[in-house]
């Protein structure tokens, strides 16, 4: 069967077969990761410390702390709705790890829903359906949502519903303001996550429905403006001072134009699967475009291209950015196999070929899992050993300092060495701190005494004279896995 249903070609039954294996056997994987990570929690690195310690400060009444204060050290570029969820799901599922993860993973599982229906919305077949849910699942940026605590699913999920309300046959003009809601709820959660609303509104503009549009732009702005709002409150006023001191990452004007180089060798690095469904999206979009210039789809792939590429402009931008693109290049992707007849033996080949290439990272994961380092089992083993010093931990993950139930002191390091360049007393408050041994312990993920490790804490996390504070005044005391804890020299 081709992916439209019909009989079709010997060569298009072999695709249908191929994505049908390749499709069930990427849940088979998947299954198994997701249960071992939520006993193990493997993958919960300092990022997902920071989203987490964010929700961590909000339970206990801190709703963005200061850069600097009794605290600690602060500073995010995150928005709040992801990390207020988790906070608020915390006490039912028994702690933040849980809930963060459960979370991000329900939102994957979300957005998928999403997708299929879309697509049959699209009178796409359900077996191209399932392969694009599936195209979806294949890739690292979607594996790391699905296994991580990051707020890149929900923001996903509400844009994708908010777009499934306004594309229904029955649209009636009060699913308007669900749609604004829903929007709303995704900046809410990521500032970048506006090309759903931007897409149906040029869509409609050009379908005539210009009324509708505005209502919806306005309708849009208006929730945009409460979640600012809310958020300026909330934060005691704090919140711009924030971001304004956190925007950029650091990085300079010849980096920023730089951004389309820089997203494809992240993608090329930790996720080339990635490219295999972009590239044909943007050829096989681009043919579908010159036939359907007031398409919804084509406009909704730009723009998410468009946002996508000016994120990584910044410093410190990781694979979890390109899972909206993944979702925009697959579900144009099918769209275009379904609609353009051309198309349909070439693309229905390169999406079972993408699928089959993808179990190859997808089982290499799963073997990772069987032997990879528990962090949950590392960190609570650091902290027995820690136990007895009152004296704060300074943590490059703040997650290990959240599970001994106190308030981390730092944090985002990747943050702080961004603010330290331009707040030097902040940086010379902590070399202070590390030269009078103020920290029970400093623990680190990374190896300051080899090359790699070296680079990372000069230009990545803390910089300055982290390294040589760190070596003069204290010393390597244990390793539990991926966890290296230093602890305060004896002096003589």
């Amino acid at each position: 069967m081709s992916p439209d249903g019909n009989s079709k070609s010997p060569a298009l039954r072999i695709y249908s077969w191929l994505i049908v294996l390749a499709a069930s056997a990427t849940a088979i994987l998947l299954i198994p990761r997701i249960l071992l990570n939520f006993k193990n929690q493997y993958f919960l690195t300092h990022v997902e410390g920071v989203w987490l310690a964010c929700a961590y400060d909000f339970l206990h009444g801190v709703f963005y702390r200061p850069l600097f204060g009794p605290l600690g050290y602060g500073g995010t570029r995150y928005f709040p709705l992801y990390f207020v969820f988790t906070g608020w799901l915390s006490k039912p599922l028994g702690s933040l790890e849980t809930a963060g993860i459960a979370l991000s993973g329900a939102c994957v599982v979300l957005t998928l829903i999403a997708v299929f229906l879309l697509l049959r919305r699209m009178n796409v077949s359900a077996l191209l359906s399932v392969a694009a849910v599936a195209a979806i699942l294949s890739v690292a940026s979607t594996q790391q949502a699905l296994l991580g605590a990051k707020g890149d699913s929900l923001a996903s999920a509400a844009n994708l519903w908010g777009v499934l309300v306004c594309t229904a046959s029955n649209f009636k003009r009060r699913s308007i303001y669900l749609a604004a809601a829903l929007f709303t709820l995704a900046f809410a959660t990521k500032l970048t996550t506006v090309f759903g609303v931007a897409a149906v509104f040029i869509a409609w503009l050009l379908a005539k429905r210009t009324r509708e549009a505005l209502e919806l732009a306005i309708a849009t702005g208006v929730g945009y403006a409460v979640v600012l709002g809310a958020m300026y409150v909330g934060s005691g006023g704090r919140v711009f001072a924030i971001f304004r001191a956190c925007a950029g990452g650091g990085g300079s004007l010849s980096y920023t134009i730089q951004a389309p180089i820089h997203l494809l060798s992240k993608a090329l690095d930790v996720d080339p699967v990635f490219l295999f469904f972009l590239i044909p999206a943007f050829a096989f979009g681009l043919q579908y475009f010159l036939q359907n210039k007031t398409d919804l789809w084509p406009i909704y792939f730009a723009f998410v291209l468009a946002v996508t590429t000016v994120i990584f402009g910044s410093l410190g931008i990781g694979i979890n950015h390109l899972f909206d693109l993944q979702v925009a290049s697959v579900i144009l992707l099918a769209i275009a196999i379904s609609r353009i007849a051309a198309l349909t033996e070439i693309g229905s080949g390169i999406l079972a070929a993408a699928l089959i290439v993808s179990l190859v990272p997808t089982l290499q994961g799963l073997h990772g899992d069987l032997t990879r380092p528990s962090f949950r089992n590392d960190a609570d083993e650091v902290l027995l050993r820690l136990h007895g010093d009152n004296r704060p931990i300074l943590a490059e993950n703040p997650l290990v300092v959240i599970k001994s139930g106190k308030s981390p002191y730092l944090l985002d390091p990747f943050m702080f060495r961004i603010l330290a360049m331009k707040q030097p007393e902040l940086a010379n408050d902590l070399w202070d701190r590390i030269k009078h041994r103020n920290f029970a312990a400093i623990v680190l993920q990374r190896d300051p005494g080899t090359a790699e490790g070296k680079a990372w804490y000069t230009e990545t996390h803390f910089g300055g004279e982290f390294l040589k504070d760190l070596d003069e005044n204290y010393s390597h005391s244990f390793t539990v896995g991926n966890i290296i804890v230093y602890q305060p020299k004896v002096s003589p």
